[in-house]
C-alpha cells in the first residue's frame, strides 16, 4: 500500500501537469502514487499523461469523458489505494521535501485524520506572490469551516477511510465543491492538525480573472444553505451532523459583496449593479460602508501586495469601483467611504512602502478621518 495517493484532475492543462508530476518525482519521500484523471481534455493532455506514466508505475492514468472537477476527483478517490489522500489541481505542485515532512507529522500525531500545511501562492512564472503560514486555531474545525473555505485542496492530507466516510465531491457544484466537502469532514467531528510551514504551491493565473462571479456566487449560496442542516451524505453518526446555529443571510451577503468585487474588477459595472439590486431586494440587505471591505477578497486582489501589484491595484481599479458606487442610491459620503474600504489595505501598505515610518502616521490620520476605530469596534472588526 502507498502512503499517499495524489489525485490530479486535468482538463486541457498538459504543460502545467508536467511541473506537477516533476514536483512529485523530486520528493525525498518516495512511497506515493499519483492518479492523473484526464477529464476529456482536447489538448495533448492524454499523450502527456501517458508519457509521464511510461517509466514510473506509481503514476496511474484515468481517461474519461468530461464530467467536471468533482467527477474527476471522485474517479481518483475510487482508484486510490494510498492511506492518505491529497487533492491537486493540475497546475499545483509540492514544494521540496513536503511529503517527508507531512509523513513525520502523521507518525507523531496518529490521533489525527486530517492535516493541513501552509501554502504559497505563485503566478504563471512560479514567482512567489504570497506565503500563507497557518496558525493552529483554538476554535473547533467546524466553527472555522462554517465561516469559509479553510484553504486550497492541495493543502490538505486526509486519511482515505475518513475521506470515503465524508462522501463524494458534489458533481452538481461547479465551484465551492471543496468547501462543501470540508464542511462535511468537519461535521464528522474531525479536527485538523496544522503544519504551519508552506509546503505546497497554489497557482494564480491571469485566467483566474475571467471566472464567472455569479456562477461562483450561486454555487456558494447553495453550500451556505446546507451548513445549518443535517447532511445525509456523511457515513458516520457524528453528533455534530445536526441542525446548527448559523446566520445564513449574513454569509450570503458576504459572498455577494465578494462576487460584486470580481464583476466590477472585470469592468462589468451594469451587470454588477443589476445583480446587486436584485439580491439586495431579495434578502432585504442593508449596508454600511465598511461592509464593502470584503470586495478585497481572494476573488479580486486580496493577496496582491508585491510593490508592482500595489501599484497596479491602486492605478487600474479605483475608477471602476467609483463608477459602480456612483450608480447606486447611496449618498456621496457613503460612496466615498465604501471605495476607501475596498482599497484600504493596499493604500496603507503602499503608504508604508513609500514613506516607511511616516506612512504609518499617514495611515493613522486616514483612520481618524474615516472614524475607522469607532466603526471597527461597532462592527466587531479587528484593526489592521
Amino acid at each position: 500500500m502507498y502512503k499517499f495517493s495524489i489525485i490530479i484532475p486535468c482538463y486541457n492543462q498538459a504543460d502545467w501537469l508536467k511541473i506537477c508530476i516533476q514536483s512529485l518525482k523530486n520528493q525525498t519521500f518516495e512511497n506515493w502514487e499519483a492518479i492523473i484523471v484526464n477529464d476529456g481534455s482536447t489538448d495533448h493532455t492524454k499523450d502527456t499523461a501517458d508519457y509521464l506514466a511510461k517509466d514510473d508505475n506509481r503514476i496511474k492514468i484515468i481517461h474519461q469523458e468530461n464530467g467536471g472537477l468533482s467527477a474527476a476527483r471522485n474517479a481518483g478517490i475510487h482508484k486510490a489505494i494510498g492511506e492518505w489522500l491529497n487533492f491537486h489541481d493540475s497546475d499545483d505542485y509540492l514544494l521540496p521535501d513536503c511529503l517527508n515532512q507531512v509523513q513525520r507529522e502523521i507518525e507523531s500525531n496518529k490521533e489525527f485524520d486530517l492535516f493541513q500545511v501552509g501554502h504559497q501562492l505563485v503566478d504563471e512564472h512560479n514567482t512567489l506572490i504570497y506565503s500563507n503560514i497557518l496558525k493552529q486555531s483554538a476554535d473547533p474545525f467546524l466553527q472555522q469551516t462554517k465561516i469559509g473555505n479553510p484553504g486550497p485542496p492541495l493543502s490538505f492530507f486526509i486519511r482515505r477511510k475518513t475521506a470515503l466516510d465524508a462522501g463524494e465531491f458534489d458533481i452538481s457544484l461547479k465551484s465551492a465543491e471543496d468547501w462543501d466537502y470540508w464542511i462535511r469532514v468537519a461535521k464528522m467531528g474531525i479536527e485538523r492538525f496544522v503544519i504551519r510551514k508552506p509546503m505546497v504551491a497554489y497557482r494564480y493565473t491571469s485566467n483566474s480573472m475571467s471566472r464567472n462571479p455569479w456562477r461562483m456566487y450561486e454555487n456558494t449560496v447553495e453550500v451556505i444553505k446546507r451548513v445549518p442542516l443535517n447532511d445525509n451524505r456523511i457515513r458516520n453518526n457524528s453528533p455534530l451532523n445536526a441542525e446548527l446555529k448559523f446566520d445564513v443571510e449574513k454569509a450570503i451577503k458576504s459572498r455577494l459583496i465578494q462576487a460584486l468585487g470580481l464583476n466590477i474588477m472585470q469592468g462589468n459595472i451594469d451587470e454588477a449593479l443589476g445583480k446587486f439590486n436584485e439580491e439586495s431586494i431579495k434578502f432585504n440587505f442593508h449596508y454600511h460602508p465598511i461592509d464593502f471591505r470584503q470586495m478585497n477578497s481572494f476573488m479580486t486582489f486580496k493577496n496582491w501586495y508585491r510593490p508592482e501589484d500595489l501599484k497596479k491595484v491602486l492605478s487600474d481599479y479605483p475608477q471602476l469601483f467609483t463608477d459602480f458606487f456612483s450608480k447606486t442610491n447611496f449618498s456621496s459620503e457613503f460612496q466615498k467611504k465604501a471605495c476607501y474600504y475596498v482599497f484600504e489595505f493596499h493604500l496603507k501598505n503602499s503608504n508604508i512602502l513609500k514613506y516607511q515610518f511616516l506612512g504609518k502616521i499617514l495611515n493613522r490620520i486616514l483612520d481618524v478621518s474615516m472614524n475607522s476605530k469607532k466603526i471597527r469596534e461597532e462592527s466587531g472588526i479587528k484593526s489592521l
